[in-house]
């Protein structure tokens, strides 16, 4: 050793052992220690002939030490400081003051005042020995072995918030509402590309499937499966309802605008969707959404042919009421 003081910052550990295991253990462990940033305090580094170990212990090791290894092997269970020294009641006392870490070797019984805390197993072995300090020295640093906490996942910062669902499952039924929008219709949205973008939000295996289930069980959509895979989906009139606000916040306003040209300027021809999202400036699954719902109330007419061909028939004076 050298005469020079360690930093003040650094943890300082007491090793409490038998002499027998100085040579084989301690004192490598205790220099092993000290290349790893901890102080440590050895009987032969620290004490005087005809000093007290124990008046030692509590007057000055425990002090100023952050924590007593206590090396407990086939040499140490035999010893008085073991069997009487190391009750319960001295155990209590020296966790009152500090860190308590047992070090285990040649596999021998621990002893009962010590089996409440975690004991590290240890070898006499040269890589036993920086085992031993390596998982020391992380204890009194305060490092951890722990993976450090990344990033949520996308799809849980872009989730918006649905009532009733959790950020997995508004997630996965917003994509199913995007899908609808770019085709322009709820029925037979492209599942695999829609199961694609949640991969790459995070979202995936089972958590993907359970969100699919949730969604389905609670009729936000209708999924077929293809073996035991779904392979197709459709946007249910309640998931759009649900979440189209989510998806356009300013649907209502779209909507307005729309059944503004129902009342005022009807289109005429078999395009009438085409015509009204073109006119309204919203999209197509909006109107068509929107005109399943006046006809359904009877405040409009309308007929739909192969090809997405729509003419209209009737419009109720009523309508502008919803304006």
């Amino acid at each position: 050793m050298t005469d020079a003081s360690p930093p003040a910052h650094s943890p300082k550990a007491f090793l409490s052992h038998a002499s027998e295991d100085k040579a084989s253990f301690t004192e490598p462990l205790a220099r092993d220690l000290a290349r790893l940033g901890i102080d440590p305090w050895l009987d032969r580094w620290e004490i005087r002939p005809g000093d007290s170990l124990v008046q030692k212990l509590f007057d000055e090791g425990l002090a100023t030490a952050d924590a007593v290894v206590v090396i407990v092997s086939r040499h140490s269970a035999t010893k008085a400081w073991v069997r009487e020294e190391l009750d319960q009641g001295m155990v209590s006392r020296i966790e009152r003051g500090t860190r308590l870490i047992p070090v285990r070797l040649d596999d021998v019984e621990v002893p009962a005042p010590l089996r409440h805390l975690v004991w590290h197993n240890a070898e006499r072995s040269p890589e036993g020995i920086a085992k031993a300090a390596q998982e020391i020295a992380d204890t009194l640093h305060g490092t951890t072995r722990k993976p450090s906490i990344g990033a949520a996942p996308t799809y849980t910062q872009a989730s918006a918030q649905i009532p009733g669902l959790a950020s997995a499952d508004a997630f996965l039924l917003t994509l199913a509402i995007r899908a609808a929008i770019d085709t322009g219709h709820p029925q037979l949205l492209d599942w695999p590309g829609i199961e694609r973008k949640a991969n790459e939000a995070g979202l995936v295996g089972a958590n993907l499937h359970e969100s699919t289930m949730a969604l389905a069980e609670q009729n936000y959509l209708d999924i077929r499966f293809f073996g035991e895979r779904v392979n197709q989906a459709d946007l249910t009139p309640y998931g759009y309802d649900a979440g189209i606000e989510a998806v356009m916040p300013d649907v209502d306003e779209g909507r307005r605008r729309t059944i503004a040209l129902l009342v005022n300027d009807p289109p005429t021809g078999d395009r009438i969707m085409h015509e009204l999202a073109e006119r309204a400036n919203v999209p197509l699954l909006v109107v068509r959404e929107l005109l399943e719902d006046l006809k359904l109330r009877g405040l409009l007419s309308y007929s739909l042919t192969i090809g997405d061909h729509t003419r209209l028939h009737s419009v109720s004076p009523t309508l502008r009421r919803d304006l």
